[in-house]
């Protein structure tokens, strides 16, 4: 189909954001560690143990993790992707680059991005929050900006000036 959503490595759709929208690069990364750490894989539980979290606050990172390819959960069980391989080998900026081919899929910040592009100069709060409400509801749209602005300031796509709360598109370091 034409209009199906884009889908990751384990098969999730990168059309929904919300699962990174509260997560952060180093939980993320913390995560793939520590299944690494205890041979590639292992369950929930765990894991849970092993990063001194309770499932509940483990989920979110789960859930992000997956989205984003770096794990594979089958029946509670996490296991790590080649491609989180790959980022724990890396160093910085090649871990970054690899996030960032990641993240320009995401079909809201892939529509910011072609957004900022199409404008030529640097969108305001209001203006993106309106593009991502247009997508998702109101009810998500804050979280999901605030999102969009860490993991494109992470990956160096983005700048935001929180006074003029003005969104700057970055050109990708080479």
């Amino acid at each position: 189909m034409p209009n199906s959503p884009q889908v990751n490595e384990g098969g999730k759709s990168l059309a929904d954001m919300h699962p990174i929208a509260k997560v952060s690069v180093g939980q993320i990364l913390g995560l793939v560690e520590a299944i690494d750490e205890v041979g590639g894989s292992a369950d929930v539980a765990t894991i849970s143990q092993e990063v001194e979290m309770d499932i509940d606050r483990l989920g979110p990172i789960i859930d992000a993790a997956e989205l984003l390819g770096f794990v594979k959960v089958s029946e509670g069980d996490l296991t790590i992707t080649d491609l989180s391989r790959k980022v724990l080998h890396a160093g910085v900026r090649e871990r970054k680059k690899i996030i960032r081919d990641i993240i320009d899929d995401v079909p809201i910040f892939k529509e910011v991005m072609a957004m900022a592009r199409a404008a030529g100069r640097p969108l305001s709060r209001d203006e993106v929050l309106g593009a991502i409400a247009a997508q998702v509801g109101t009810h998500n749209a804050a979280d999901l900006f605030n999102a969009l602005v860490y993991w494109g300031r992470y990956t160096e796509l983005v700048s935001y000036d929180s006074e003029s709360e003005e969104l700057t598109l970055r050109a990708p370091p080479a």
